[in-house]
C-alpha cells in the first residue's frame, strides 16, 4: 500500500513542480533559466507517463512481442506523448517564437500525430513518408533550411534538398535506433545536451533553452523505460522517436554554428549525430550487400536486428551495458565537436578523420557480431 502511495505521490509532486517551474514567473541567466526548462519537462513528462500508459491501454497502442523485437511481454509503445506534450507546454509558456521555430514546431506536431496514428492503427510506411514530406513544406514555407549555396534558383534548391535528406535521414536514423530499454531516450539526451552546449558556446542562448527543454523531456521517460531488473512499463513509440528525431534535426538546421563557411558550421552537429548517421549508413550498406534491399521501398518497410545496439548484444552486451556503450560513443564523439567553434580547418578534419577511423573499428566489430550470429544458426 505504502509502495503505491509513494508512487501516486511522486506523479503528484512532479506535476506540481513541472508546472511551477514551467511558469514564466521569474528569470535567470540563459544556463540558470535553460536548467529550470529542463527540470520543468523532465517533471511533466515523468508526471504525466501513468495517464499515457492508461491510455495506450484503453486505445491498444500496445507492442506486442515476437521475433524482430527485443522484450518478451506486451507494452504499451505511446511514452512519447507525454514527451510530446511536455516540450510544446514547456515551449508555450517560456518562449517567444521566431518564424523558424513556428516552422519546427508545426511540422513537429504533424509528424507526432501522424506517428501516433500509426502506433495506434498500423499505416503504410508510404503514408508515412508522404506525411514527413508533407512536414517538409512546412519547413520550406517558413525558410527552415541549410545555407551552404549561391543565393539563387539552385543554389535554393540544393539547399532544400540537402535539408529534406538530413531531416528525414535523421528522423528515421533514430527511430530505428529505438530498439532497447533506455536507448533512444539517453542517446536523445546526450544529442540535445551537447547541441545545447553548441548553442551556448556560439552565443546561441535561444537555441540552448530549446535543446535543454527536449533533453529534461527525455530524461523524465528513462524512470519507466530503462528498466533492466524488470520489464519496462512503457516504450516511446514512433510517436516519440519520430518526435524526437524530427525535432533534433531540425536543430541542427535552425542554429548558426559558425560564419566561416559550411564546413565549420556543419563539422559539429554532423559529429554530433554521427552515431544515427554511421548506423543508417552501414545497416543500408549491409542490408543492399546482403539482397534484402533492392529499391526505396524495401529501404522504408526493411525491420531487421542488424542494428548497431544488436551486434553489441550478439557480442554478449547487457541491454544496459548497451545503452551506456552508445551513449558513451556519442558523447566521445560529440565532445571533439565542441571543440570544433574555435578550431582552424586542419583541426577540422583532424577531427573528422579521427571519428572516420572510431566507425571504421566499429564496423569491423559489427562484422564480427555478425559472423557470430552466423555460426549460431
Amino acid at each position: 500500500m505504502y509502495v503505491v502511495f509513494d508512487h501516486v505521490l511522486s506523479r503528484v509532486l512532479g506535476l506540481t513542480g513541472g508546472l511551477l517551474l514551467s511558469l514564466p514567473w521569474f528569470h535567470l541567466g540563459s544556463l540558470g533559466q535553460g536548467i529550470k526548462i529542463s527540470l520543468a519537462s523532465l517533471l511533466l513528462t515523468y508526471a504525466a507517463m501513468p495517464v499515457v500508459i492508461h491510455l495506450a491501454r484503453r486505445m491498444g497502442a500496445v507492442d506486442h512481442p515476437d521475433a524482430r523485437r527485443v522484450h518478451r511481454e506486451p507494452t504499451p509503445r505511446i511514452g512519447g506523448l507525454a514527451v510530446f506534450v511536455s516540450v510544446n507546454l514547456t515551449l508555450l509558456l517560456n518562449f517567444n517564437y521566431s518564424l523558424a521555430l513556428k516552422g519546427v514546431c508545426i511540422s513537429a506536431v504533424l509528424v507526432a500525430l501522424l506517428s501516433l496514428w500509426d502506433d495506434v492503427r498500423e499505416l503504410p510506411a508510404s503514408v508515412k513518408l508522404a506525411g514527413q514530406l508533407a512536414a517538409l513544406l512546412v519547413l520550406t514555407v517558413f525558410g527552415v533550411h541549410v545555407e551552404f549555396a549561391p543565393d539563387v534558383w539552385w543554389g535554393d534548391m540544393a539547399e532544400y534538398a540537402v535539408t529534406a535528406l538530413w531531416v528525414i535521414g535523421i528522423t528515421n536514423a533514430f527511430n530505428f535506433l529505438d530498439g532497447i530499454n533506455g536507448l533512444a531516450a539517453s542517446l536523445a539526451v546526450s544529442v540535445c545536451l551537447l547541441m545545447g552546449l553548441l548553442a551556448w558556446n556560439t552565443g546561441q542562448g535561444f537555441m540552448l533553452l530549446l535543446c535543454l527543454a527536449v533533453a529534461g523531456a527525455s530524461a523524465g521517460f528513462l524512470p519507466d523505460n530503462a528498466r533492466y531488473k524488470g520489464p519496462a512499463r512503457i516504450f516511446l513509440g514512433d510517436v516519440g522517436s519520430t518526435y524526437l528525431g524530427w525535432m533534433m534535426a531540425c536543430i541542427a538546421v535552425m542554429g548558426d554554428w559558425s560564419s566561416e563557411g559550411p564546413i565549420k558550421a556543419y563539422s559539429a552537429p554532423i559529429l554530433i549525430f554521427s552515431v544515427m548517421i554511421f548506423d543508417m549508413i552501414y545497416t543500408t550498406v549491409a542490408r543492399i550487400h546482403r539482397g534484402d534491399v533492392k529499391n526505396l521501398h524495401d529501404w522504408v518497410t526493411y525491420v531487421g536486428r542488424d542494428h548497431l545496439h544488436h551486434r553489441l548484444m550478439y557480442l554478449g552486451l547487457s541491454q544496459k551495458h548497451v545503452v551506456w556503450a552508445i551513449a558513451g560513443l556519442s558523447m566521445v564523439t560529440g565532445l571533439a565537436a565542441l571543440s570544433l567553434v574555435e578550431a582552424n580547418k586542419q583541426v577540422i578534419w583532424l577531427l573528422l578523420g579521427q571519428s572516420m577511423v572510431i566507425y571504421m573499428l566499429l564496423s569491423f566489430i559489427m562484422v564480427l557480431a555478425a559472423q557470430r550470429v552466423e555460426e549460431g544458426e
